[in-house]
């Protein structure tokens, strides 16, 4: 092995190249040769996707030379076959010959899906054990979460030096399910764990802290190798997952869609300034049950609430303030030292304030496009300064409702 035997994996790595893995692929070995001398000003961990090339054989030696001209590089190679949700076209025979290569070009880690390993004779899995790199046996699952207590005893058998679970979540708790693995198992092996997707980003965010070897991140924006990586800038600027630790404070925007939120970036931002040791996290749902699952669990300390969640979540409060009770809008949520969810309104100050600064409210004439949380904010609080308000919406039946409510006018 790599490692001296006084110094565990994890730690080697971590002395050597921190905890955020870039993966890097290409079209071609050019191509994924100026990928990794651009991602180097971001971290000293690469992971080369030799599947990604059109002839992975012909990488190895580039990358020796690159590797031999930055030695404080540690690398990942891998070259999953198409079966598995790579783009190797090759045989068993051929990917276990470009990991052995790639491990004697100085890759310090080789990635062997569990399928292959499975699939390999003991001959085959010694010769890669005796190589001058660690095995990590990886399994991914592209359609769906999966038991990872299961997949580790699958791959556990074979002893590799680390176990890397990839999932795909399609809710918030399947998120949770696999950072709680992480965190059961991570005390007795070396573990990775990643739920891929929108509503997995808790996971890639969440997963060292909660105990993974490390995680991955792509080089930039456009250079994904899978749904939801982020950038490695995103993940360390923005989100400092290396500073995360058990005292952080995790806070999110919960709804669907939260993609276009600025909010993680405001926040986070004001975190930093600020030196608070608290996170901000998008989190994709669109179900009460998923969001209050995570919030518990985890435990969230705060939580910004938009579409669809403003009424849904309402009846799972345990007090709100008069203008929540009155809107039938929570846009805000504080988890209480009880556990309790206690919630608020801040829409209408948002909405009124700056245009009490432009324009004088009273007897203002005014039009609400929509009839959801924010729109029902706008109207109550544009009413109760003076103005006429009119409200339009393309559900006809809301904007009704809530004009009628408001007594404001309905078009």
């Amino acid at each position: 092995m790599m490692n001296s035997p006084s110094i565990s994996p994890t730690a080697y790595l971590r002395s050597r190249a921190g905890r955020v893995c870039v993966a890097l692929r290409g079209d071609t070995v050019a191509d994924l040769l100026h990928r990794a001398q651009d991602a180097l000003a971001e971290s000293q961990f690469l992971e080369f996707r030799l599947d990604s090339v059109d002839n992975p054989a012909r990488a190895i030696a580039p990358i020796a030379e690159f590797l031999a001209t930055h030695k404080e590089v540690a690398a990942i190679a891998t070259c999953r076959r198409q079966a598995y949700g790579g783009g190797f076209s090759g045989s068993l025979h051929q990917e276990l010959k470009i990991l052995s290569d790639a491990a004697q070009a100085g890759c310090s880690l080789i990635d062997l899906e569990i399928e292959s390993a499975e699939q390999s004779n003991v001959k085959e899995l010694e010769a890669l054990r005796e190589l001058d790199a660690d095995l990590l046996i990886s399994f991914h699952d592209f359609k769906g979460s999966v038991d990872p207590e299961a997949i580790f005893a699958r791959i556990q058998r074979f002893s590799p030096d680390f176990i890397k679970v990839v999932s795909t979540a399609h809710t918030l708790t399947d998120s949770l399910k696999l950072l709680r693995w992480i965190k059961q198992r991570s005390a007795e092996a070396q573990v990775v764990g990643i739920a891929m997707g929108e509503s997995g980003i808790p996971s890639r965010i969440l997963s060292l802290r909660a105990g993974s070897a490390f995680t991955f991140a792509a080089s930039s924006e456009g250079s994904e190798t899978a749904p939801g990586q982020m950038t490695a800038r995103t993940l360390k600027d923005l989100y400092r997952v290396d500073q995360i630790d058990q005292a952080t404070r995790i806070y999110g925007v919960a709804g669907n869609p939260v993609s276009h939120s600025l909010s993680p970036l405001m926040q986070n931002s004001a975190f930093h300034r600020e030196r608070v040791n608290a996170v901000y996290l998008p989190l994709k749902t669109e179900s009460v049950d998923d969001l209050l699952t995570l919030a518990r669990e985890l435990p969230l300390s705060g939580l910004s609430v938009t579409m669809p969640l403003k009424q849904s979540v309402l009846p799972h409060l345990a007090n709100s303030d008069p203008l929540t009770a009155k809107l039938g809008a929570c846009n805000t949520i504080r988890m209480g030292s009880d556990g309790k969810l206690y919630g608020f309104n801040t829409d209408v100050a948002g909405i009124v304030r700056p245009l009490e600064k432009r324009l004088n409210l009273k007897g203002a004439r005014v039009l609400v496009l929509g009839a959801g949380g924010a729109a029902r904010a706008a109207v109550y609080g544009l009413v109760e300064k003076g103005a006429q308000v009119a409200v339009w919406s393309r559900k006809e039946s809301a904007a009704k409702e809530l004009a009628t409510s408001a007594e404001a006018f309905f078009i």
